[in-house]
């Protein structure tokens, strides 16, 4: 408490002090972003205050008073995003409720690439990308339903980074942090411009740190009883690096090629339990040519999941084979018998390509965009041990397009509409419109829109084989035989009902305005009605033949038995859609300028769900894990920017969150105020409902010389209890110290 009154009245006396210094001065500084130009919510440039939705741009400003690497850190401070945390390194984002341990409903985009990892998982690659800090312009985050101007899987929102322009920003950094649980980041980026024509630049970074000492529990024996996840490795590392030449053929059209590789280990959280990633690669190619008119992109994507495994899996299976009785080794046999047994093989790659055109109809007061996009997935390039069948027998394509027009009426409005046109080898067609009125101010807009998008299952969802008996349900589904049928009788065969993506239709009404000089607000209110969403892992009683066409080997240990050519207790997992639900809510934010110098945003969400035909398990009873949201109704963030101090040289932010106490069940991850401290199979252990925390930040940037300068971050200042994730620890007290010299 004591600490707390210091920290509250050492920022008011400062306050006080910073007003009274400048009120004489002449300097004026942009409420919020004003001034940022992005290009996320149209698919060409615009200022925020003209955009048709809620963005939120992290800017350098940002990125300088953040002294780590990961700045995944940063987004929780933004409007309209549920931001969670499950260790010094994990951090994961998501908008609009329905949130899962393994969510691929937010698209990643860097530079017009998405950064969606070539795994089966298809999941944002988050902290273990290519990209530094350093080399970051500017990140752009449009939440809500974009898959009609960005695609399939643009569910729930759209997160775009744009990287540094080597023309734009040539010279040399080199970048030093270092701070608490061991963490260390080394970083450097060269940029040159050669001539009028040519450009290029490198980056690269050393990240490593140590998380959390947090041991779950792994269930094993009948009946169950739990035991210690076995030689957890809390150590994490992160090798990434780019290179990209830029070309001029004119003053308007480039030509700009880029690559970058990441090599990573880290702990990841799953519906099931953790992984120990171990060299997992992150790998991209890109070509992309840009003039007034038209622009096209090109690249490849590589992943690879290294010697990774699963910790759960791992603890079982080394506790089964140490065992006395006929399984029985001696400890470093059944030491390298589980790990050999559980580690997940995987490489696959995916191919993206891309073309725009747009042009501008003054006369008629018309804007239009059109657009072509072919996207081919290749997982499983090796024999890997994640997916059915050989390597390089799965390949899925997907061809897309895109329009948009936006037509200029009479006062200051605007109408948009867009329509996206998806064909994909496994799904239906899609047809995604998007149509938005907006009525401009002279600074803000009001705005009224409805779309429809959509969430692909992954890779995972639809080709998995985990040990013979938990299978994918795409494409055309599983061909099984059912319980007490013949197995030799053709007629005998079944079929699953394979999986739909998951839909969602939302109105939206938005305001974004500055009632005075010093004020600016951005507010957002939507209703969305969403279906078909993935269920946890299910049995089916019955031997799997074949997963969309590919033959499958069903494990013995679940295979059934045949009595007279009738099948008995034959058992496989798979996933199904089910459900309904209308997910409404508020975001609200308020950016004031108290004095030229000191800006204070607050920013509030209220979210809220009704379920209908939610029983995913099909027992007749809709439950508590049937009809979560996943998500706090209640959530806030102050922040408190003071700049220009010490000469000009020292910016200071303050910051705090509070975040409701919630509920969160995502398959056999369970965080609930129900059956806390229990353990019901096949659930995992229960610690309890997720938030119910307000924790406070501090970070600084002091730049001592051109060249020169230092910034400071804590989070989490006075320690608090804050677990923020299924299976993962209390996020404690973290700080890092950083400094950079720039050439």
């Amino acid at each position: 408490m004591k600490l707390s009154a210091i920290v509250s009245l050492s920022a008011f006396f400062l306050i006080q002090a910073i007003s009274a210094q400048t009120e004489s001065e002449e300097k004026t500084i942009q409420t919020d972003t004003l001034s940022e130009v992005i290009i996320t919510s149209l698919l060409r440039p615009e200022k925020i205050t003209r955009a048709p939705a809620s963005v939120q741009v992290l800017t350098a400003n940002d990125l300088n008073r953040f002294a780590g690497s990961n700045i995944g850190e940063l987004i929780s401070t933004l409007q309209g995003v549920e931001f969670t945390r499950y260790g010094v390194d994990g951090t994961t984002f998501n908008a609009r409720g329905l949130n899962s341990a393994f969510n691929n409903k937010i698209l990643q985009i860097v530079d017009g690439r998405i950064s969606t990892a070539a795994l089966s998982g298809g999941i944002p690659v988050f902290n273990n990308g290519t990209t530094i800090k350093d080399d970051v312009h500017q990140m752009e985050i449009v939440v809500g339903p974009q898959t009609a101007l960005h695609g399939p899987n643009a569910h729930n929102g759209v997160f775009n980074t744009i990287t540094k322009d080597a023309r734009l920003y040539p010279g040399t950094s080199v970048a030093l942090s270092a701070g608490s649980q061991y963490q260390f980041s080394g970083r450097f980026r060269h940029a040159q411009k050669i001539n009028t024509n040519w450009a290029w630049k490198v980056t690269g970074e050393y990240a490593t740190g140590q998380e959390f000492d947090f041991v779950d529990s792994v269930y094993v024996g009948m009946p169950p009883r739990g035991i210690p996840e076995r030689n957890v490795d809390y150590d994490f590392r992160h090798m990434r690096g780019e290179a990209h030449v830029y070309y001029n053929i004119s003053p308007k059209t480039e030509i700009v090629v880029s690559s970058g590789a990441s090599n990573n280990n880290f702990l990841q959280v799953t519906t099931s339990g953790r992984n120990q990633m171990r060299g997992v690669t992150y790998t991209f190619l890109q070509a992309k040519f840009r003039s007034p008119h038209f622009y096209a992109n090109v690249y490849n994507t590589w992943g690879s999941l290294g010697k990774s495994y699963s910790i759960s899996a791992y603890t079982q299976t080394y506790w089964m084979r140490s065992q006395p009785g006929p399984l029985f080794l001696p400890s470093d046999e059944a030491e390298q018998f589980a790990l050999n047994s559980t580690r997940f093989k995987e490489k696959s790659r995916r191919f993206n390509a891309d073309v725009q055109y747009h042009t501008n109809f003054s006369e008629a007061g018309l804007f239009l965009v059109a657009g072509l996009d072919f996207e081919q997935a290749r997982p499983n390039t090796t024999d890997g041990t994640t997916l059915v069948g050989e390597a390089n027998e799965i390949s899925v394509s997907q061809v897309g397009a895109v329009l948009q027009l936006e037509k200029t009426l009479p006062m200051e409005m605007r109408l948009i509409g867009a329509l996206r046109f998806d064909s994909n080898d496994n799904f239906n067609d899609l047809v995604a419109p998007k149509l938005t009125l907006v009525k401009d101010f002279e600074v803000g807009n009001i705005r009224l829109g409805w779309a429809k998008a959509y969430a692909l299952p992954s890779i995972q969802n639809q080709y998995a084989s985990i040990r013979d008996f938990f299978f994918g349900n795409g494409g055309t589904g599983i061909r099984y035989i059912p319980n007490n049928s013949q197995v030799n009788d053709p007629a005998s065969v079944r079929t699953t009902q394979p999986l739909k993506p998951e839909e969602v239709n939302t109105w939206e009404f938005g305001i974004k305005a500055k009632p005075a000089e010093n004020l600016w607000i951005d507010a957002s209110a939507y209703y969305g009605a969403s279906k078909n969403f993935i269920t946890p892992a299910l049995p089916v009683g019955g031997r799997a033949l074949s997963v969309n066409g590919i033959e499958v080997t069903h494990n013995p240990m679940f295979a059934g038995t045949e009595n007279n050519g009738t099948l008995q207790g034959a058992t496989f997992f798979t996933f199904f859609n089910y459900g309904k639900a209308k997910v409404y809510g508020l975001d609200l934010g308020m950016n004031y300028t108290i004095a030229p110098s000191v800006q204070l945003a607050l920013k509030y969400s209220w979210l809220n769900a009704e379920f209908d035909e939610n029983d995913a398990n099909n027992d007749g009873v809709i439950s508590p894990s049937e009809k979560s949201i996943n998500v706090p109704n209640h959530r806030g963030v102050a922040m408190l920017t003071i700049q220009n101090l010490c000469k000009d040289r020292l910016e200071l932010s303050f910051g705090a969150r509070v975040v409701q106490k919630y509920d969160f069940y995502s398959g056999s991850q369970v965080g609930s105020a129900e059956g806390k401290g229990t353990r019901t199979p096949p659930t995992n252990f229960n610690y309890g409902p997720l938030g119910g925390f307000s924790t406070f930040e501090i970070s600084s940037d002091y730049r001592w010389s051109k060249t020169v300068a230092f910034n400071f971050n804590m989070t989490n200042i006075f320690n608090t209890k804050q677990i923020e994730f299924v299976g993962a620890p209390s996020i404690g007290r973290l700080a890092m110290a950083g400094i950079k010299v720039i050439d």
